[in-house]
């Protein structure tokens, strides 16, 4: 089968898993350091509490359910450049995000998380949570959701009141506020996204570009030349949009194949404020840094031609069409 059968299989297992006989399992992730593996804490959570967190998992799920059977959800490939529309929902294999399996490990031996104690670093580290679902029989789901201690009333700037005994009184117990809303989650090695921004915020998406930004750029250079590529280098280098881009690029099909040619063919037809230039007897890109988009958008292939309407455009994202 492949991966998009599997994640579609696997998504409608997850909408009909019966979640009021699983146990319910909410840790805390606090992460301190950059590219810092998170660090759980488990709640000691009231039954009644525990039904709670159990019925935002249940409305997440009968949500998707419903939409999903009506055919107003449309499940795609996960795409670092795609902006999905809201009946659209990525997925994408955790066995090809290793970096993201890394983060969630210690949730696979729930039993081996430590309690949450409170404690004032763990606290001010605070990233995301997760509602563990564990049916009687079978692998665990994970809910996911973004966080901050922000969301703590003891470190808001509002506060709370409370009646009791005929008079009202200032809440000075530290208060943690959740809702209703789930940002993705993963079910036997997938990965479902609800909300992609949220999504790369929890799992350090941009931590990551930035960490491979100078491999990256060697690609670039490698196969791309480009008259003043130090220049190019760093203004991507400071700034994570350019980065992002740069990552896109990189992770083409397509990226190995690129030859000058398709490059002036694009240039020529799109009419693109981009030179082209003879140095040693090999023609490079000029950069131009006071227009520091057009390179990328080029090298990305977002201009691109319409054969409905022969017109050509600039995208701003895109994920390719699958091919059965």
């Amino acid at each position: 089968m492949t991966t998009s059968t599997i994640a579609k299989k696997t998504f409608e297992d997850l909408l009909n898993l019966d979640l009021s006989v699983c146990e319910v399992t909410v840790c805390l992730a606090s992460t301190l350091k950059e590219g810092q593996i998170p660090r759980f804490e488990r709640l000691l959570l009231s039954a009644r509490l525990t039904e709670t967190f159990r019925s935002i998992a249940a409305y997440v799920q009968a949500h998707e359910k419903k939409d999903y059977n009506n055919g107003d959800t449309v499940l795609h490939a996960y795409a670092a450049e795609s902006k999905p529309d809201a009946h659209e929902v990525e997925f994408l294999d955790l066995s090809s995000y290793q970096t993201i399996l890394e983060q969630i490990s210690p949730l696979s031996a729930l039993a081996d998380v430590e309690i949450f104690d409170a404690d004032e670093k763990f606290i001010a580290g605070m990233h995301f949570y997760a509602i563990a679902v564990q049916p009687p029989d079978g692998e665990p789901a994970y809910f996911f959701r973004l966080y901050s201690p922000r969301k703590m009333l003891a470190r808001s700037r509002f506060f709370a009141m409370i009646y009791s005994q005929g008079v009202y009184d200032r809440v000075v117990d530290p208060l943690f506020l959740f809702d209703q809303l789930i940002d993705c989650v993963s079910y036997r090695g997938i990965m479902y996204i609800f909300r992609k921004d949220h999504f790369q915020d929890i799992f350090r998406f941009f931590e990551m570009i930035r960490n491979a930004a100078k491999e990256i750029l060697e690609s670039i250079r490698t196969i791309v030349p480009i008259q003043n590529f130090e220049a190019f280098a760093h203004d991507c280098e400071s700034h994570l949009p350019k980065l992002v881009k740069l990552k896109n690029i990189a992770a083409k099909p397509y990226w190995g194949k690129i030859s000058m040619e398709n490059i002036k063919t694009v240039i020529a037809r799109n009419n693109l404020p981009v030179k082209v230039v003879q140095h040693g007897g090999t023609e490079m890109l000029v950069y131009d840094p006071t227009n520091k988009w057009v390179l990328l958008k080029l090298l990305d292939d977002d201009y691109l031609l319409s054969l409905m309407t022969e017109q050509t455009y600039e995208v701003t994202g895109k994920r390719e069409v699958e091919k059965e």
